[in-house]
Parts: C-alpha cells; sequence; structure tokens
C-alpha cells in the first residue's frame, strides 16, 4: 500500500477521533490491556507507515506487500492482525500487516520533509540524495524510503514512464536536469494517484502499469523484475530506452 493510499485511510479514521476502543484483538503480539478501553487519540501516517495512537500507547502498521485494511464488515475465510470495535459495534480489520508498538514519538523518529505527501516534503532534498547515489539504479531509488517515503511500484512505473526513463538507467548516466525531474514527478505523480484513487479512477489511469501495449508507441510493454530488489518493472523499450 503506498503513501497515497494511507492519505486516504487516515481521512476514512477521522471520526473515529476521541472515541474509546471498546474490544480490541487479532494475532498481532501487543499489549492489549493498553489498547482497550482507551481512546483513539490519533491517526496519521508517514510513507508506508499507518499511525495510530490508543490512549498512551503509538502504534505502526506497514502493510507490507498485500496488506490492508476494513471498515465494517470483515473480510470473508482472513484471519485479521488487529481488529477494533468502537462505539455503536463498528470495527475496523487490518490484514497481512506488521503492527508494531513504538518506542519513540513519531514526531521524534519520522523526518516528515522525506514523506512524499507531505506539504513538508522537500524536492531538493530528494534530488541531492539521488544524486548521492551514481551506481545505483534509478528503480531503485524511486523505491528507496529513505529518499522517496510513500513511493511504491506504481508510482515507480508509472513515473518513469511519464518520464521517458528506463528502469535500469543508472543515476550517473541522467543529467541534473533529469534527476530534478524525477524528483518532482514523483511528488506530483503521488497527488495525482491520491485523487484518482479518491474518484475510483486510479487504474483506468494507468499508463503502463500492467499493460501490454504502450500508449505513445503501441508498441509492446515488456514486464520483469528489475533493480535490487526485483520489483517487477513495466516499460515501452521503444519510449524508454537503455542509453550505453
Amino acid at each position: 500500500m503506498e503513501g497515497p493510499s494511507l492519505v486516504i485511510a487516515r481521512e476514512e479514521f477521522k471520526h473515529l477521533l476521541g472515541q474509546t476502543v471498546q474490544r480490541a484483538s487479532g494475532t498481532a503480539r501487543l499489549p492489549w490491556p493498553e489498547i482497550r478501553k482507551h481512546k483513539l487519540k490519533g491517526v496519521s501516517s508517514w510513507g508506508k507507515h499507518f499511525l495510530l495512537r490508543i490512549g498512551s500507547l503509538d502504534l505502526r502498521v506497514h502493510f507490507l506487500m498485500f496488506g490492508s485494511y476494513r471498515i465494517g464488515n470483515p473480510r470473508p475465510n482472513r484471519i485479521p492482525k488487529l481488529t477494533l470495535t468502537f462505539a455503536g459495534d463498528e470495527k475496523i480489520y487490518f490484514y497481512s500487516c506488521a503492527i508494531k508498538v513504538l518506542d519513540e514519538k513519531p514526531k521524534d523518529l519520522y523526518d516528515w520533509s522525506l514523506d512524499v505527501m507531505s506539504p513538508k516534503w522537500n524536492p531538493a532534498k530528494a534530488s541531492e540524495q539521488i544524486q548521492r547515489r551514481p551506481e545505483r539504479l534509478i528503480c531503485d531509488v524511486i523505491m528507496d524510503q529513505k529518499i522517496f517515503s510513500g513511493a511504491g511500484n506504481i508510482i515507480k512505473n508509472e513515473v518513469l514512464f511519464n518520464l521517458r526513463l528506463h528502469p535500469e538507467a543508472r543515476v550517473a548516466d541522467l543529467s541534473k536536469l533529469q534527476i530534478r525531474a524525477v524528483a518532482r514527478e514523483v511528488r506530483r505523480y503521488s497527488l495525482q494517484f491520491y485523487r484518482w484513487k479518491k474518484a475510483g479512477i486510479l487504474k483506468r489511469n494507468w499508463k503502463i502499469f500492467r499493460k501490454k501495449t504502450c500508449p505513445a508507441c503501441t508498441g509492446p510493454v515488456m514486464k520483469r523484475p528489475t533493480g535490487q530488489d526485483q520489483r517487477i518493472s513495466h516499460f515501452c523499450p521503444r519510449c524508454q530506452r537503455l542509453l550505453a
């Protein structure tokens, strides 16, 4: 789950702020007595981390590759890592995620200038961090949460197509202008991702991700693992050429 999706989740949880957790259960290892009968005091996000403040506890939810949440009815045949029940028997379910209690306060732990969805996001800082990694591939750089916190595989693929950059291009082979363009486009597309997803039209606006034909040249789209983490990249070998 990418950063824009967590901003939407944050908004969907706001009506529960100030309410008391009537019941709490799940397979996560948590200090349940410190959660039950305590109020939900805060909901925020940093990159791909969803943050809940319940009583005096700060919980971090990381949705990993296939995590999800649901408000209302549970997903059939799935065991939640955490279920929170509020007044009126309203329930929130968290699935396939990692949940832990933070030892530090989020304000001391996180740098919001790295969060692509934060008003404090700093494009100059992102550009500088990219340039410090000349031997890395640009597909890895965009997915690096220490540079673009909240950017995931969809954002990576769409940004690289929009800029006509091959996912396996080295940072050293990019101009300073291209590096600055990457920083700006990750931010711009992340905000657009948020607007499209809220409107329920995100998938219909994908240009290259999970497509078979390039919308620019009508040629075939290539799909294969790239980079250090071998995440799947979708790209057009004609429009996104890898320069020697």
